[in-house]
């Protein structure tokens, strides 16, 4: 059901012409979420734009993308977001790129783009699939996916399309929520089921590095972040306490990587 969650998102603004990958099967099977699983306010037609009232900073920490940028110390060239959502990781890397750099956003939610690109004037943002990207082979010097992976349908393809338009050498940054996270069992039962009624995929660590690595994507750095039990200040303690502990990263909510492409 996640994966066909997912797809709804194209149905707004696309025929179901001019989406050959979402089959009358599946639109049956959204019917059945939006009966049984969704609230009653939330029609079928607001459902495929639900990420446009998603709000980052209610639901996790005020520096997460700062936190992201800063696994990575230089960025120049041409810096892609997969999964750009209103593009507020572009604007933050923007603020610290180097003079000249491109930018480029891709998002499946043609609304989002919309955003995107109001909030990037001087980015490229389409629409587009992060399993079939619509970029060429090796066009770009860093890849984002933030937030972004634990909603595809294939995460293996996914992985395989940022290896494709990255060039060798280059640096991809991925996030993910951690299914080792200390507090995982405590936040699934007090999560808000109707706001997010189907469950993102968390990764295990080794499930995750294990795929990064089998696409040509070599973990250098990776951290935890968001939490370990508290947000704000709190959690700069407990930041502090895994410089010296370093196994907390592995129990954080969410984990970064910094890869490097060896294709």
């Amino acid at each position: 059901m996640t994966k066909v969650f997912r797809k709804l998102r194209l149905l707004k603004s696309s025929s179901e012409s001019k989406t050959p990958r979402i089959e009358p099967r599946e639109l049956e099977l959204a019917k059945e979420i939006q009966k049984h699983l969704l609230p009653k306010h939330f029609p079928l037609s607001e459902v495929v734009e639900i990420g446009t009232l998603y709000e980052p900073s209610k639901h996790i920490g005020g520096d997460f993308y700062d936190d992201c940028i800063s696994i990575h110390n230089r960025y120049d060239g041409s810096i892609l977001d997969v999964g750009c959502g209103r593009g507020l990781l572009l604007q933050k890397v923007k603020a610290r790129a180097e003079k000249g750099t491109k930018f480029y956003g891709v998002d499946i939610s043609p609304k989002l783009c919309e955003i995107a690109r109001k909030n990037n004037p001087n980015a490229t943002v389409v629409v587009g699939d992060a399993e079939a990207l619509p970029f060429p082979d090796n066009m770009f010097t860093i890849v984002f996916m933030t937030e972004a992976l634990e909603h595809m349908l294939d995460f293996g393809k996914a992985l395989s399309e940022v290896s494709r338009v990255l060039r060798p050498g280059g640096t991809f940054i991925v996030t993910v929520p951690n299914r080792d996270w200390a507090s995982y069992d405590f936040y699934d039962k007090i999560r808000n089921h109707e706001f997010q009624p189907i469950d993102d995929h968390y990764f295990r660590f080794n499930e995750i590095t294990e795929l990064v690595t089998e696409h040509s994507l070599k973990v250098l750095r990776y951290r935890g972040m968001d939490n370990l039990y508290y947000y704000g200040w709190k959690h700069r303690v407990e930041e502090a306490a895994a410089f010296f502990l370093p196994s907390l990263h592995r129990k954080m909510k969410r984990l970064v990587f910094k890869c490097r492409n060896e294709k």
